[in-house]
């Protein structure tokens, strides 16, 4: 394949809206129909490629347009599902992070002093002078 129908199949596997194992089988289909217009026209441009298919939007849109309604809708379905656990776990992440940075209780603070007695003192000069 040459540069241009590489771009293009990259721009047409974009727009393709559906679940991996259908997304394997349009991808085919493309690939059949571009190398069917590849033997043809040896070198294609843009402009070529987009007179004999149209748009990229459009051939997905062409490509996509055997898929049932339970294809389409299981994609949407498993797209919401996953956008619903992102919107979940960024809000447990949220309330997690403010619970430990302002609710948590902090830890005590053990402070330690160092004393020294000093024996002797006032006692023991009181205890020199009545030596006799």
């Amino acid at each position: 394949m040459n540069e241009a129908a590489t771009h293009y199949r990259r721009e047409v596997r974009k727009h393709l809206r559906c679940g991996r194992s259908t997304r394997r089988r349009l991808e085919e289909q493309l690939s059949v129909l571009l190398n069917a217009f590849l033997e043809e026209n040896p070198s294609p441009d843009r402009a070529a490629l987009e007179a004999a298919f149209g748009t990229s939007e459009e051939l997905a849109a062409t490509l996509m347009e055997e898929l049932t309604p339970e294809e389409r809708g299981q994609w949407k379905r498993h797209r919401l599902a996953v956008r619903v656990v992102c919107v979940v776990l960024v809000l447990l992440f949220t309330m997690f992070s403010i619970y430990t940075f302002f609710y948590k209780e902090k830890p005590f603070e053990i402070t330690t002093y160092e004393f020294s007695y000093i024996s002797g003192g006032a006692d023991s000069s009181a205890s020199s002078t009545d030596a006799p």
